[in-house]
């Protein structure tokens, strides 16, 4: 069950109960998924057809130039997952902002990803320099945020490329500072800002240049 995976992963994950919090979520944030992605479709005879964010409805076949099944869909994002979670490059200027913001905050990835996938998603960190804690993921990512925003009571800031998220963390933990950020510009310019967001990032140095401003608007020191 969903909750029993939630509640086993948070408890092995230490916040510092002073220390500045960053959540950030994985695939277009930290890792360009979509470009891997729609590799991987063209490779299986399906491509995205560009219509709106959302992948139920937007991958065609090739042949029929049709929508395929959303099951069909759930089982192709499932074993690209299985093959391909540990070889998605990171985005630009990813692995270096964390590293630099990781010397005053912690940091936790929170990634709605197959809990299969959690070690493969782990081992993708680490090789890039990153191995920060790892939460694997399904559906809203609210009660996973309050969890761990309730154990500072420091700043804490939370990334993810859904609106959705950000409505839910805002139901839940609303002071909370979420920053809306799509690493890929075609999905960024297909989707537009999320409403319930504090901030959109076009890239990794405009997220840490707002993350680094409130910090120190909020009395700590930022470690050059």
């Amino acid at each position: 069950m969903q909750t029993d995976h939630l509640d086993s992963q948070l408890a092995g994950i230490v916040v510092a109960q002073d220390r500045p919090l960053l959540i950030t979520d994985a695939d277009e944030v930290l890792f360009a998924f979509f470009k891997e992605f729609e590799r991987y479709l063209n490779a299986n005879g399906t491509y995205f057809n560009w219509a709106s964010f959302r992948l139920n409805g937007n991958i065609l076949d090739q042949q029929t130039h049709e929508a395929i099944d959303n099951h069909v869909v759930r089982e192709l994002l499932g074993s690209f997952f299985d093959r391909h979670t540990r070889s998605i490059p990171m985005i630009a200027g990813a692995a270096p902002s964390l590293q630099r913001l990781s010397r005053h905050m912690d940091i936790v990835v929170l990634t709605n990803i197959p809990h299969a996938q959690r070690a493969d998603r782990a081992e993708a960190l680490a090789a890039n320099g990153v191995g920060f804690p790892v939460i694997t993921n399904e559906g809203s990512k609210a009660e996973a945020v309050r969890e761990l925003a309730g154990r500072t009571t420091a700043p804490v800031f939370f990334i993810d490329d859904s609106p959705g998220h950000h409505t839910d963390v805002a139901g839940v933990a609303d002071h909370v500072m979420r920053i809306h950020f799509i690493g890929d510009p075609r999905l960024s310019d297909l989707l537009g800002p999320a409403e319930d967001s504090h901030h959109r990032a076009f890239d990794w140095e405009e997220i840490s240049l707002f993350i680094e401003s409130h910090l120190e608007e909020a009395g700590h020191s930022i470690v050059p």
